[in-house]
């Protein structure tokens, strides 16, 4: 190649660089599935997620695990984190003291006899938090999951159908978000291979919630301590 030719070619590789302009940046998300499990709904979503070689977050309900324990097992074996999400689901603004930490410390104790390891997080029923959960949920030894950004697909509500679906989860994803998705929903089972292929075409990578929250908060080494080289 002469240096005439050379120069055309690199011109032309500039002004495509310039063109494209930079690489979009990685968009850190974690997807939660909310209120299993159930072997009908979750056997089938375990199988696409392999497929798709994605791990998620499950908020399991105690009660629920208690009915299916092997497939809460099977959530955990296969990978995936699992956070608590109560003992029966009940609104926290109508239970009392006791009732509350019962919600609380029942699925705990549940999820972690189940499936041998206890819960990290916990994740409110209805996202109902105040300061009576917040204090009930530290003397659990929990954490309470608060995302940076929460993107709802709505696929609770039947009459969302299942492109509004596709649209909600996909529409004003940002860094650090959490999509929030129902185990029961056939719409989002349906939709979710969609879903994935758009969220990859934005340049999202898929974390659990102690993935994310590690990745957001990366923990500074105190003075005392050396760095890993």
């Amino acid at each position: 190649m002469n240096v005439r030719m050379f120069t055309i070619a690199l011109l032309g590789a500039l002004s495509m660089t310039f063109a494209h302009g930079a690489p979009e940046a990685a968009k850190r998300v974690a997807l939660v599935f909310d209120d299993g499990p159930r072997p009908a709904d979750a056997e089938p979503l375990l199988t696409l997620l392999a497929r798709e070689k994605v791990t998620v977050t499950f908020s399991l309900v105690g009660l629920r695990v208690a009915e299916s324990p092997a497939t809460a097992k099977a959530i955990f074996v296969a990978g995936h984190e699992i956070a608590n999400h109560s003992q029966t689901h009940a609104h926290p603004r109508d239970l009392d003291d006791q009732a509350l930490q019962s919600e609380v410390a029942n699925a705990q104790q549940k999820i972690a006899a189940t499936v041998g390891a206890a819960p990290k997080w916990y994740w409110p029923p209805f996202l109902e938090v105040d300061a009576r959960v917040r204090s009930t949920v530290a003397r659990a030894s929990l954490k309470i999951y608060e995302p940076k950004l929460l993107i709802v697909s709505k696929d609770y509500d039947l009459s969302v159908n299942a492109d509004a679906i596709f649209r909600n989860a996909t529409t004003g994803v940002q860094d650090g978000a959490v999509i929030l998705f129902h185990e029961w929903s056939k719409e989002t089972l349906a939709q979710l291979p969609a879903i994935l292929a758009e969220l990859r075409r934005q340049n999202c990578t898929f974390h659990t919630f102690s993935e994310l929250d590690a990745a957001l908060h990366p923990q500074t080494p105190s003075l005392g301590e050396s760095r890993s080289m």
